[in-house]
């Protein structure tokens, strides 16, 4: 199938040949790496791949000439000027201060106005040929197009998996029709799941719901169906078997508080987080998150992210989203307002007595986190106990009203209770999660 070419000794396809072979490249399961390789063959040369971010989408060369290491194309574009949406092949020539030690056929991949990334076929093993370009440039042209039908297909596709996650959420629909769409769509519908309901603000970025979840998928590995709600973005994150639903939501809330950092630093994005359910109880997990961003949305000026799990309120999430807004702050004055000074003796007793209730009430834990002597820790509940007159220790009562108010300075972002930073672990890092004891 090739022919001899005496003046630089290599062997090139016919071009009849490398139309059929395009072809074919372009209906194959892979098709973006099989042009590249059509293109690869045709040339014989080294042919890379890259997407408008400069990563590399696919890369190969010639059989028997070695693996060739391709500069970043930060580097292959230095010297280059002409715009992508009207530049056809331009050959780069390796000059001093270019950065390049061998030529290359640089063609941008447009379609349709749109740039989609870069083809790039280096001058190794042999010099370039007459018919170079005219490869290049088709390839290029059939690379776009393929881009474009693999966004069509993964649009459709999810649309198909957002509609599944609206009918999960909304109980509608037939469970076995439901189940058969799931199956069609590679979806574990039995899967029980945890649903994170996040409220965009004005400055977040387009789009945002499509990077969330894959964001979401790729720090957790886990399933993730997303869609979109009346005032917000609705995530079902699938929970492995067994996992305990503290354990997984930590993570959960730990990976949206990074994702809201990363995906829209502009900043008011608000989430909640709802406990693990099974598929036929996610209207009650969707009831969940949306108290817990009505709470903060309550209790916040909007200006920062702020990530909350239904763990982090507990029962007192429904007095806090329904209640009189007035009369709950009436209601933290009347409980803490002796302990609502700006003093450092203020903020050392608000944050004893948050500690001491994360710590299941218990006086050692709560000395060595922290890192005071236990007497120290009964020192300051009885000092509470004196300014308030609310007996922390002893009376379920005040205890209750006690942290009830210090949820609301929470919401508020009280200084005093700035928790330590959650770690998000990604599937890379990831320690096996806790599991739940399961009876024999």
């Amino acid at each position: 199938m090739s022919t001899p070419d005496e003046r630089n000794g290599r062997k090139h396809l016919p071009l009849s040949v490398f139309d059929e072979l395009l072809d074919d490249a372009a209906v194959a399961v892979d098709c973006l790496s099989a042009i590249v390789r059509v293109c690869s063959d045709a040339t014989g040369k080294a042919v890379t791949l890259f997407d408008r971010q400069g990563h590399i989408a696919a890369s190969t060369w010639p059989e028997g000439s070695g693996q060739t290491v391709f500069p970043s194309l930060r580097d292959i574009l230095r010297e280059h000027t002409a715009t992508p949406a009207s530049a056809g092949p331009v050959l780069l020539r390796a000059e001093l201060g270019t950065g390049l030690s061998r030529r290359k056929i640089l063609s941008a991949i447009v379609e349709r106005g749109e740039h989609l990334g870069w083809l790039v076929v280096d001058e190794q093993p042999t010099p370039f040929h007459a018919t170079d370009d005219y490869v290049t440039l088709r390839c290029a042209r059939r690379i776009g197009a393929q881009f474009l039908t693999q966004r069509r297909i993964t649009r459709v596709a999810w649309n198909a998996k957002s509609n599944l996650a609206r009918q999960l959420v909304r109980g509608s629909g037939a469970w076995k029709d439901l189940a058969a769409g799931a199956e069609y769509l590679g979806v574990n519908v039995h899967a029980r799941r945890s649903l994170a309901y996040i409220r965009k603000s004005d400055r977040t970025p387009p789009d945002f719901d499509r990077s969330v979840a894959e964001y979401t998928e790729r720090a957790l590995d886990l399933e993730v169906l997303s869609t979109r709600g009346s005032e917000g973005i609705l995530l079902l994150i699938g929970a492995p078997p067994y996992v305990a639903s503290p354990s997984l939501v930590g993570l959960i809330t730990s990976t949206r508080e990074r994702a809201a950092t990363e995906l829209s630093p502009a900043g008011g994005l608000t989430a909640g987080v709802s406990s693990v359910y099974e598929p036929d109880a996610l209207v009650r997990a969707y009831r969940e998150a949306r108290e817990v961003v009505r709470c903060i949305d309550r209790f916040t000026d909007g200006t920062g992210h702020r990530v909350l799990a239904v763990d982090d309120l507990g029962p007192a999430r429904l007095f806090l989203a329904n209640g009189e807004v007035s009369a709950i702050r009436h209601f933290i004055d009347d409980m803490l307002g002796p302990l609502l000074g700006d003093d450092a003796a203020s903020t050392e007793l608000i944050r004893t007595l948050a500690v001491w209730f994360e710590e299941n009430r218990s006086v050692r834990r709560t000395a060595t986190r922290l890192k005071v002597h236990e007497n120290t820790v009964r020192l300051r509940l009885s000092r509470v106990h004196a300014l308030t007159g609310l007996d922390v220790t002893s009376d379920a009562t005040h205890q209750l009203s006690i942290y009830t108010a210090l949820l609301v300075l929470r919401l508020r972002d009280h200084p005093s209770l700035h928790r330590e930073s959650r770690r998000v672990e990604t599937k890379e890092d990831a320690v096996p999660l806790p599991v739940e004891r399961r009876s024999a």
